[in-house]
């Protein structure tokens, strides 16, 4: 989903094995434990990751989306569940394309991998046809949020089809960077719409607050961000349209951009797609005729095709987000891209800088619990 905002919710499944593993060993170098508290395997929908679920007994598939605070179903796909609605007053999800209203259903046994809940409460909202086309009655439920997501240091694996969770204890820097690689790394920026992933990027030299977005599918550039890098006009080939939530699909545009960097590691002649992808999230308050913004978007999506050519890892507990380019192209204009070449001796990316040398003292690969 691009960058939905509400409340939480959805994250008690993951909260007991994460309140255990202080007691569970851990294999690293001295001074340093990481331990992984948890493995998933993935599945993809084109780029986008998906995780295996069962709801009430129903097996069905969640995708994992970092763009979105909470873990909610569809409507469509909840009513197909047999799940009663329960409407919410007042309250709304925001995303690409505008805004959709809420319910919220009861889940007597919700199970996400090997890793379950009773009776759970979860928001409903949207359709599933206008995140994952073409939409069926085998396609992914709903979304697995930041409120599942964001529970400890995660690291998305997308050539590998993994998603791990750590525990670091007494661990600094890129101890984490467990795997030994070059990397390039950038601090979490402060949110005020949830547990979201931004960091500092630059397009052109110009600073951009940009969202690490696994449901999206690609990478996009707002219009503001664009202009605010030099590019004034984009191109005005067509790039297709985005949608989300919200009813409105959104086009985009074609823009070659002379410079993309995220920390050291930077990509030039970056062809991305520009779009005004939050115009239609506004809301009219009580006493005004006036529209004004309903969230506070950010200026950017690094999407799934950013994922799929990266190992990323997610450092909670440092503020700090570490990636290491693993092959293939970083930003897709075409089909999904073939999986790219295991990550063991990678060479850069085309048009890309040389990454830093690897890290001094990363910990040990640790063992899973």
């Amino acid at each position: 989903m691009k960058a939905l905002w509400a409340r939480r919710g959805g994250g008690a499944v993951l909260a007991a094995v994460l309140a255990a593993a202080g007691a569970a060993p851990a294999a690293a170098d001295e001074g340093c434990k990481l331990l992984q508290v948890g493995e998933f395997p993935l599945s993809f929908i084109g780029r986008r990751a998906v995780l295996d679920a069962a709801i009430n007994g129903q097996p069905t598939t969640l995708l994992v989306d970092t763009g979105s605070d909470s873990t909610l179903l569809f409507h469509d796909r909840a009513e197909a569940l047999g799940l009663a609605l329960r409407p919410v007053p007042n309250l709304t999800f925001y995303g690409v394309g505008g805004g959709a209203e809420a319910s919220t259903a009861r889940i007597a046994v919700f199970k996400v991998g090997p890793l379950s809940a009773r009776d759970m409460d979860v928001f409903v909202t949207g359709v599933s046809a206008g995140v994952v086309r073409p939409a069926n009655t085998h396609g992914p439920a709903g979304l697995l949020g930041e409120a599942f997501l964001g529970q400890a240091d995660v690291e998305f694996d997308f050539p590998e089809k993994k998603m791990r969770f750590f525990k670091p204890k007494n661990c600094a820097g890129d101890q984490v960077v467990y795997w030994r690689k070059a990397y390039s790394v950038a601090p979490m920026l402060p949110v005020n719409r949830g547990d979201k992933i931004d960091v500092m990027v630059a397009l052109n030299g110009h600073p951009v607050r940009a969202e690490l977005d696994t449901g999206a599918s690609t990478t996009i550039v707002t219009n503001a961000a664009a202009e605010g890098a030099g590019v004034r006009s984009p191109d005005e080939t067509a790039a297709g349209r985005s949608t989300g939530l919200g009813n409105q699909a959104v086009p985009t545009y074609a823009a070659v951009f002379q410079s993309f960097a995220f920390g050291d590691e930077v990509i030039r002649n970056a062809k991305l797609r520009v779009a005004d992808l939050f115009a239609a999230d506004t809301v009219t308050r009580v006493g005004s005729r006036l529209a004004v913004r309903a969230i506070d978007p950010p200026q950017m999506l690094l999407g799934a095709d950013f994922f799929t050519a990266h190992r990323v890892y997610v450092a909670r507990s440092q503020g700090k987000v570490y990636i290491s380019y693993v092959g293939g192209p970083v930003f897709d204009f075409t089909a999904p891209p073939p999986k790219p070449p295991p990550s063991e001796g990678a060479a850069a990316p085309p048009g890309m800088g040389a990454p830093p040398a690897p890290g001094q003292g990363a910990a040990s690969p640790p063992p899973s619990p």
